[in-house]
């Protein structure tokens, strides 16, 4: 029988090494400032590619390429935020849970923004149906597949198979995070 190490929740591992409590601050900042420092790169990346003054093929290429080198890292770097936020949180009773729930209610809030009338801003829909229909912002093509779902609130592209909600959507379209969109879609 392989043996199995055992599984602790964070408030756990909290208890078992509160010494980490001094640190998670000192670590949140240090992840904010990576994160600033991966987004600052990621646009003079972007710029440099602007600045080169070819078609719009090229040009999207070249987003592409940059968002596939250095969005992995900026991801991670994100989720690490999140869970040393988490980890403060539960380092400091004192804090209330209102204030952490905060961002989860933010989140429900975004996600109740009409999808379609964020599309309709950025994208040419045409409504069929309940439904509407436009070309995707995910790839190029010459004939609509992207479908808005107003009753779901949700969209799918039937081309490259791209699906999400309205955050999701409103990341994509303006090239921002997600906390970054969730700020958005509370206007």
């Amino acid at each position: 029988m392989k043996y199995q190490p055992p599984k602790f929740t964070d408030k756990e591992l909290l208890e078992i090494f509160p010494e980490a409590t001094k640190i998670i601050s000192k670590k949140i900042k240090e992840c904010k400032e990576a994160i600033k420092e991966k987004e600052q790169e990621m646009g003079n990346a972007l710029n440099k590619i602007y600045a080169l003054e070819t078609d719009k093929f090229s040009e999207w290429f070249g987003e592409e390429v940059v968002k596939m080198q250095m969005m992995p890292a900026l991801e991670e770097l994100e989720i690490n935020l999140l869970r040393l936020n988490h980890l403060k949180y539960l380092s400091n009773p004192n804090l209330q849970k209102d204030d952490y729930y905060k961002f989860e209610e933010k989140i429900e809030n975004a996600k109740r923004y009409p999808i379609a009338e964020l599309a309709r801003s950025k994208l040419g829909l045409r409504q069929v149906g309940k439904n509407f229909v436009a070309l995707c912002p995910f790839h190029n093509e010459k004939t609509p597949s992207f479908y808005i779902y107003p009753e779901t609130n949700r969209f799918y592209c039937f081309g490259c198979q791209e699906k999400g909600d309205v955050i999701t959507l409103t990341m994509a379209l303006y090239g921002i995070n997600f906390k970054e969109a969730v700020a958005m879609l509370q206007n």
